[in-house]
This record gives C-alpha cells, sequence and structure tokens, in this order.
C-alpha cells in the first residue's frame, strides 16, 4: 500500500476524502473498532477543524483523497496533502493543519496501544462503532477548548520572548458588542478565532485573525448563513447585526494599531 507521496505504507490510519460538497474523515476500521469513548472525544474536534480547512482548498484538489496520514514502513508518521496542493496553503495555517493531523495519529496510536496491552493481558475491548456521533454542541464546546489552548500558548510564548502589554491598550468589552451578541473562542487553523452568536437569531459568524507577517495583521470576517441564501430574511437579519459586530471589531484593531502593539 503507498500513501500520497507514493511512500510503502506500514499501517494506514486515516484520509480525508471529498465527497460531494463535504470533507469526509475515513478511519482504520480496526482501530475504530476498538476506540475508547475519551479518545473519540478529544478527536472529533481536531477532525472538524481540519475538515474546515480542507474545505477551502477542495476546488483545488485533483484527486479525491485530498489528506492521508499513515504509519510508513520505517515506523515514522507521515501526513500528506494531494500532490501539488500544499503550494497553496499560507505556510501557518498549512503548519497548523499538519500539527493536528500529528494529533489525530498519536491519539490513534495510543488506541492501538490500550489494544495491544489488553491483548497481552487477555482482555478483550468492547466495540464502539454503535456509539452514536458527537453533537455538534460538544464539538464547538472541544473547538474552544482547543482555541484556549492555542490561546494560552501564543501568550506564554509571547511573554518569554520579553514581549509586554502596552499600556492604554483597548479591550472589547461584552458591552461594546450589540445586544443579544455573545463572542467566545473559536478554533482556526489561519490564526485566533473568534466566533459569534445572537440569542435569537443563532450563529451569526467568525472573525478570524491572520498573521500576514512583518507585523501586518488581517481581520477576516465569515458570515454563517446556514446554508441559506443571502437574501432570505433570516440571513438578511444576521448580515446587518454581524456587519455592525465586524465594524466594531475592526474599529478597535485600527486603534490599537495606530501604535505598537508590544514593547520589548
Amino acid at each position: 500500500m503507498k500513501n500520497l507521496a507514493g511512500n510503502s505504507v506500514s499501517i494506514f490510519l486515516f484520509q480525508f476524502v471529498i465527497h460531494g460538497e463535504g470533507i469526509s474523515f475515513i478511519l482504520n476500521e480496526a482501530i475504530a473498532q476498538d476506540m475508547a469513548h475519551d479518545i473519540d472525544q478529544k478527536i472529533k474536534p481536531l477532525v472538524h477543524a481540519c475538515c474546515e480547512t480542507l474545505l477551502r482548498y477542495k476546488n483545488l484538489c485533483t484527486s479525491n483523497i485530498i489528506m492521508d496520514g499513515n504509519i510508513l514502513n520505517d515506523g515514522g508518521f507521515e501526513v500528506m496533502l494531494s500532490k501539488g496542493l500544499g503550494r497553496h496553503f499560507a505556510e501557518q495555517e498549512k503548519q497548523h493543519l499538519f500539527q493536528d493531523a500529528k494529533k489525530i495519529a498519536d491519539l490513534l496510536t495510543a488506541v492501538m496501544d490500550r489494544a495491544t496491552q489488553a491483548m497481552k493481558k487477555g482482555k478483550h475491548l468492547s466495540p464502539s462503532l454503535k456509539q452514536p456521533p458527537q453533537s455538534p454542541k460538544k464539538i464547538k464546546k472541544g473547538l474552544e477548548a482547543l482555541g484556549q489552548e492555542k490561546s494560552l500558548l501564543a501568550e506564554l510564548q509571547w511573554f518569554a520572548e520579553g514581549k509586554h502589554i502596552r499600556p492604554g491598550l483597548k479591550q472589547l468589552l461584552p458591552e461594546d458588542l450589540p445586544s443579544g451578541v455573545s463572542a467566545s473562542r473559536g478554533y482556526d487553523h489561519r490564526g485566533h478565532c473568534l466566533n459569534l452568536e445572537h440569542k435569537t437569531l443563532g450563529e451569526l459568524g467568525r472573525i478570524v485573525l491572520i498573521n500576514m507577517g512583518d507585523g501586518q495583521m488581517l481581520l477576516q470576517p465569515e458570515l454563517h448563513t446556514g446554508g441559506g441564501n443571502l437574501e432570505d430574511p433570516l440571513v438578511k437579519q444576521k448580515r446587518d447585526v454581524f456587519e455592525t459586530v465586524v465594524s466594531t471589531v475592526s474599529n478597535c484593531f485600527d486603534e490599537n494599531s495606530k501604535k505598537k502593539n508590544i514593547s520589548s
């Protein structure tokens, strides 16, 4: 068996496959049969984040398999994108994608290790293929936890480099947002992510802060339509509120950018 790079595979772990308008996650069947609930809960948010990233590049992919992960004959793990696809990625986004693919591989390896230990003790793991799919709320919580972890690591690195918060830096507060709007930490391979929700309209969208290099940052707003048409009344209401939020966040960001945000 060969992977996308043409290298010989010892153990197939997973593939991300284009399926219609979406991306499907194909898991090694034997590993899936031994999957424990705790590991399954950790994997699903990572898979969701990878699918979201790969969807943005789906139309540039020349094969059905857009990314795969395998253990090679030499025992090393290798994750590969479809041939030529990697050149279209921003480097930071691609590295974050690969890091999460490696985390998925590590969790799957843990499943195999548990099964091996159980066999040595003469035990059999209970199959968990009949477990119900993880709910969107739990996946959202999982993504929020990943976002919090990512933000904390970035802050620790920031301070480790001797940087400090500039006095007078304006912080966006909950009361700065329109009535009924709440914000929560999200997770996106492109950069830091803010999810926005309205108490009656539901999910509004996200704002991703992307590091463009040379001290330049890009605010990338993405309206959540839920598959609806932009002319639908509900989507129009969402768009109006979302645009107000984006304007508020952008103004705060621009004000902070007028001066240096950090000092060494």
